[in-house]
């Protein structure tokens, strides 16, 4: 299973750059023409996860995450965002640890001024978590679990040009892994992401503002 989420995480890493190259090379020094209809963008960047073990302290995990967005209105759309985090041990066992996550769902833009834009989300779908609980000093319980998965934050996205934007964003993200006696259990994640915003097609409204 580990070797199956490993390969699919560097299969979609490949894919996102030669995406992002391929836009890249597509950059304009100037605004492009104001179109009508949706936005679309496609992002990739870093994203960190400190993972709650049950009885035992959190963990903190490293990866990537990539997401694809469509804007219906000025205030309103949709989001898909995939991500794939690890560690090469959890709380000094030796067992290494990793979560995929895959969810949708809608956003929220409250505030747009000028090239910089605040957003809210409220995303659900499903993670796979693998982890370890130390259940003693030389023993430990360790497994991986598929369950449904929530999240909600907020963050800010800053357009560097008329098709490249910087976007930081926070969420709470709620999984569910085992406890030292194998009982499942609530996990309450804090992830922090930092990525570059690729976008195929942009609101005529920001267009207008960026020319001011």
């Amino acid at each position: 299973m580990r070797n199956t989420l490993w390969t699919a995480g560097k299969l979609c890493f490949f894919a996102l750059v030669m995406i992002a190259t391929t836009l890249a090379q597509r950059l304009q020094s100037g605004p492009s023409p104001a179109v009508a209809g949706p936005a679309y963008d496609v992002s990739v960047g870093y994203t960190y996860l400190s993972m709650p073990i049950a009885s035992a302290g959190r963990t903190g995990l490293n990866g990537l995450d990539s997401s694809a967005s469509v804007a219906l209105s000025p205030r309103w759309g949709a989001t898909l965002d995939s991500s794939y985090l690890r560690t090469s041990n959890v709380l000094s066992t030796p067992h290494q640890g990793y979560m995929a996550s895959l969810q949708a769902g809608p956003v929220f833009y409250p505030f747009e001024r000028r090239n910089t834009q605040v957003f809210l989300r409220a995303l659900a779908g499903a993670a796979v978590v693998d982890g370890a609980v130390p259940v003693s000093d030389t023993s430990y319980f360790h497994g991986w679990l598929v369950r449904p998965a929530y999240t909600a934050g907020a963050g800010i996205e800053r357009s560097v040009s008329a098709n490249l934007a910087v976007r930081i964003n926070g969420d709470y993200l709620r999984t569910t892994f085992y406890d030292g006696a194998g009982a499942t259990q609530a996990q309450n994640n804090l992830r922090m992401t930092v990525s570059f915003v690729f976008r195929l097609k942009e609101h005529q409204r920001r267009y207008s503002s960026q020319l001011r």
